[in-house]
């Protein structure tokens, strides 16, 4: 969800209260509380289409997501903006470096968070990738948590 658009307190606060109910019971408390009802109807229909995304996903994936949104409900309006950027960057990319960063990203998400960044500026990194695609790494990582190797 978008900071400051999600239901009074965390998202994954409010959905782990109302984990138990039925989706449809789910949009109707959502739809009624009033920090909801004073968004606008763009913001209000993107966070129904969210809570109805996420009651799809699977439980691993839903955790990731909403962990994902915890950490970027926490993060400053300048850090925020530097993690959408990174994302379009991402996209700018041709589609061979796509393929490498999003490889990249999806090993540093097993490295612990305070070990990211030795990781991303370790020579193995500086060989394979320039340093604005290790810059959007780690503004992409910014707002990964941290998901143990299986």
């Amino acid at each position: 969800m978008y900071p400051g658009a999600a239901p009074p307190g965390h998202l994954g606060d409010w959905l782990n209260r109302h984990q138990g109910l039925p989706l449809q019971d789910q949009e109707r408390l959502l739809r009624s509380d009033p920090s909801f009802s004073r968004l606008p109807p763009a913001t209000q229909q993107r966070l129904v289409q969210q809570l109805h995304h996420l009651d799809q996903l699977p439980e691993a994936q839903r955790e990731r997501r909403l962990a994902r949104s915890e950490m970027l409900e926490r993060m400053s309006p300048q850090e925020q903006m530097q993690v959408r950027e990174a994302g379009r960057s991402y996209m700018a990319l041709p589609p061979d470096r796509q393929a490498m960063v999003k490889r990249a990203f999806q090993d540093l998400r097993s490295v612990p968070l305070d070990q990211r960044a030795t990781v991303l500026n370790s020579a193995r990194y500086q060989s394979q990738f320039s340093p604005q695609e290790r810059e959007m790494l780690s503004n992409l990582l910014r707002a990964e948590p941290y998901e143990p190797p299986q």
